[in-house]
């Protein structure tokens, strides 16, 4: 889409430059003379994954499906067929004397009649379009030498309409690769590709292949160029590929090994998909690498570290076995960066490509948890810190934005000081969580490892890809920006969803067999990928008063265990606002409880639980108040690990105490849902001792949590549950721009007064570059652009000037220097 201009005056209300004037919703004040804080050329980038069918089937323009039948279905998505219609014949899988030892699988037909053979329609119909050409290779023989030449057609699948069609002949008794093109006369999207034998016998296919002649930047085994160009349109800064789960698989079998998926494309291993499919492996580490070439985008490739999925089912390479996996990483930065001279250098020279990569990150691992995990880091990174010092090393910091995990990877890339340069932290959550943690990184420790975010994305209401999940995105990214000093890379993710064929939802961009469209969290993320700064300058955001709202936590509160027997006592909620009791055990019954799991009753003035369940909850019914305190004594009887206290309970979001969690060893805040929760406070080390009482304390005021065992204050959490109409940031580019991001949440236009305090030699006039909507609202394929920046020209730019921020919306003010 070419960028819409508009000339915006000043008398116009909304997105405009103003004149200063009094009572704006929030003041942007800015110190041009005062330190700036650097922010990374790399800052913004994209993470590829093969999920929602986004290589095979997406943007790999193979046209083919099982084109080596190589599928554990063997002979999906291929039909014996006639010129009129289906054939009896039938196609079977065979092993002997294979193409070669890495295809061992390949199609046989024996054909009764001439003008037998085979089809495929590709990924849910294949796509011709009058005019255009298709380039299409190959392998066949004739074990008894009975055929000797096909028809190779394009058809409209129906057995009526031929698009197109090419001869090939010279079939021998061995195996050849032979070479066809087609021109389509006609337009479908219900295509498939037909070879018929034009002589009756057995025939063996092998790596049947189609593709558009017309590729991205027309690479040979190319990629989609309307996908492709999407990417290009963003320029990410880098890109992190393959995975993402698909790096560990789910068992060691399927793990994700890079050296299958380089060399000719016949020669490649191919394998099953974490995420449910079969993959080809026709998009490997040569395709990425080239990629991040054209696109101008830093490599950061990640490798198994000898772990599958974690899960019951994980399975791990011994450490006596993991010298090949360490092994796998140097080769690789070999691959990549080696002479032509070296091993592996020398094949991605034969593959085409004489230059180095100069690939400069790797990630060891993704998303992998706890001491097996921490143990063969530090057998890759003490290697490769001998082998390849000069390369930067990414250690996983798990699937979770906080917990006893998270902060065990942080804790160990703090005792790896040296063999750790980045933590890729990963989280998927609700736009209110990106509202309320726009600062989270405001006070990370600067002297140690660098922040990758390597997954994130605002998971909204059914998780759509409409405009509040974007605007909270962008909100975040304010603060990632302004912490460009310790965040270096960050990537929204998953990258791509097939219409009909997704695993994973929301996603960045979707696409179908003949269509594209960017989300409104594609556009955020191209608005900040290509205005990013090069410096953040010194600024402040104060929010008007009366833009304030009050916000509490609030709610009733419960009891809970977990794997454990336990008793509760002097269970009293006191109203600190009033001083009155809003409830007490000793005058109540078990009964003032919803008993929602477990086994409950009371012995005197105590309440019993007997069940040793997971998840056992009992909630008082009460409707809360603001502010309180809710204290009671607890006590151990069995079990594996502890108490659930829990407080803030509004219908089926709720705040837990968890004491005793992981195997009776931690203790900290959760926050989210009986099924589903996060932890929200720092995590601290804590046994309970069966048949001790325990005093408990927890004090709920405003957005404050605070609680205290036996009278020592064990964690404190602020969480806001109300949020700023306004986010920004302000920083200066290396060719004399001024970059304002402004992003409004409120659903009504807000006033921001923008000072630019000692800024040189500032323009008249800037551009606006807008993306605007209602929260609901989302693009799709039947209104791809309902929602697309539109650049506006602003005029009135001054040293104090106001701008009116559309109402939903994320503004990039640009303002060259004189």
């Amino acid at each position: 889409m070419k960028a819409k201009i508009a000339l915006v005056c000043a008398s116009l209300a909304a997105g405009t430059a103003l004149a200063a004037y009094a009572a704006p919703a929030a003041t942007l004040n800015a110190d041009f003379s005062a330190p700036k804080t650097p922010v990374g050329k790399n800052l913004y980038g994209i993470f590829f994954e093969d999920i929602n069918s986004s290589a095979d089937g997406g943007i790999y323009a193979e046209m083919i499906q099982n084109r080596s039948f190589e599928s554990k279905f063997g002979t999906e998505k291929w039909t014996a067929v006639t010129k009129t219609g289906r054939a009896k014949d039938r196609i079977r899988v065979k092993k002997a004397d294979p193409l070669n030892e890495n295809t061992p699988v390949y199609g046989e037909l024996t054909a009764k009649a001439a003008d037998t053979g085979i089809a495929n329609s590709g990924y849910g119909g294949m796509t011709f379009e009058a005019g255009k050409t298709y380039n299409g290779s190959v392998y066949l023989r004739s074990p008894d030498g009975s055929i000797s030449s096909v028809t190779v057609y394009a058809d409209d699948g129906s057995f009526k309409k031929t698009v197109a069609s090419a001869k090939i002949s010279g079939i021998t008794k061995e195996w050849k690769r032979f070479e066809y093109q087609l021109v389509s006369s006609a337009e479908t999207d219900k295509g498939r590709l037909v070879l018929l034998a034009d002589q009756a016998g057995t025939i063996d296919f092998d790596v049947v292949s189609l593709f558009p002649a017309q590729t991205y930047k027309n690479e040979p085994n190319g990629l989609r160029t309307d996908l492709a160009k999407k990417l290009e349109e963003m320029k990410p800064g880098f890109m992190r590929f393959p995975g993402g789960c698909v790096i560990e698989g789910r068992t060691l079998a399927d793990a994700y090994r890079w050296k299958d998926t380089i060399g000719p494309v016949e020669e490649r291993k191919e394998n099953e998909n974490f995420w449910g499919y079969h993959m080809s492996n026709g998009l490997g580490f040569y395709e990425y690498f080239r990629l991040c070439e054209d696109l101008g985008a830093e490599p950061v490739p990640v490798i198994n570290c000898g772990m599958t999925f974690e899960g019951p089912t994980q399975q791990l390479v011994g450490m006596a076995d993991i010298d090949e996996w360490v092994q796998d990483a140097n080769d690789l930065i070999e691959f990549a960066n080696g002479g032509v001279t070296t091993k592996w250098g020398k094949l991605r020279s034969d593959m085409g490509h004489p230059k180095p990569f100069n690939m400069k990150y790797l990630e060891i691992g993704n998303e992998n948890l706890g001491n097996n995990y921490f143990t063969r880091y530090r057998e890759f990174a003490e290697e490769l810190r001998d082998t390849h010092p000069e390369i930067k090393l990414i250690l996983g910091a798990g699937y979770k934005e906080s917990g006893v995990e998270f902060d065990s990877a942080w804790s160990q890339a703090s005792i790896m000081r040296n063999l750790v340069d980045l933590v890729d932290e990963h989280y998927y959550t609700t736009p209110e969580w990106f509202l309320t943690n726009t600062h989270r990184y405001d006070e990370y420790d600067r002297s140690g490892a660098k922040v990758y975010i390597g997954e994130f994305a605002s998971q909204s209401e059914g998780k759509r890809n409409n405009m509040y999940a974007a605007l909270s995105e962008a909100a975040y990214m304010t603060g990632i920006e302004r912490n460009g000093d310790v965040i270096e890379l960050a990537s929204y993710a998953p990258l791509f969803a097939k219409d009909g064929s997704t695993q994973w939802i929301p996603d960045m961009i979707w696409f179908n067999n003949t269509q594209v469209y960017g989300t409104p969290d594609y556009y955020v993320q191209k608005m900040f990928m290509t205005k990013k700064s090069d410096r953040t300058v010194k600024y402040t955001l104060d929010i008007a008063s009366a833009e304030k709202t009050k916000s509490y936590i609030g709610g009733t509160v419960g009891l809970g265990t977990w794997s454990t027997t336990a008793q509760f006592k002097d269970v009293k909620v006191v109203d600190d606002d009033t001083g009155k009791t809003v409830y007490d055990s000793n005058a109540g019954t078990i009964g003032d409880f919803d008993q929602q799991t477990g086994s409950w009753s009371q012995n005197g003035k105590t309440f019993v639980q007997t069940s040793s369940d997971v998840n056992v909850r009992a909630v008082l019914k009460n409707p809360g108040v603001n502010n309180y305190t809710y204290t009671l004594q607890a006590q151990k009887t069995g079990g594996m690990e502890g108490f659930l206290i829990m407080f803030g309970v509004n219908g089926k979001s709720l705040y837990w105490w968890n004491m005793g969690g992981w195997g009776n060893n931690v203790s900290c805040i959760e926050k989210g849902t009986a099924d589903a929760r996060s932890v929200v406070s720092d995590s601290k080390q804590l046994n309970l001792v069966a048949g001790q009482w325990y005093n408990i304390r927890i004090e709920v005021r405003g957005e404050t949590i605070s609680c205290y065992l036996d009278g020592q204050l064990m964690h404190t959490v602020q969480d806001i549950k109300s949020f700023d109409p306004v986010y920004a940031h302000i920083g200066e580019t290396d060719d004399g721009r001024i970059i304002i991001k402004i992003v409004n949440i409120a659903e009504k236009p807000k006033d921001i007064l923008i000072n630019l305090n000692n800024a040189k030699a500032l323009p008249k006039e800037g551009t606006a570059t807008v993306l605007s909507g209602a929260r609901d609202t989302e693009n799709s394929f039947k209104e791809p652009e309902k929602i697309v920046p539109v650049t506006e020209i602003i005029k009135g730019i001054a040293p104090s000037f106001t701008y009116t921020a559309k109402a939903g919306s994320v503004t990039v003010i640009e303002l060259i220097s004189k």
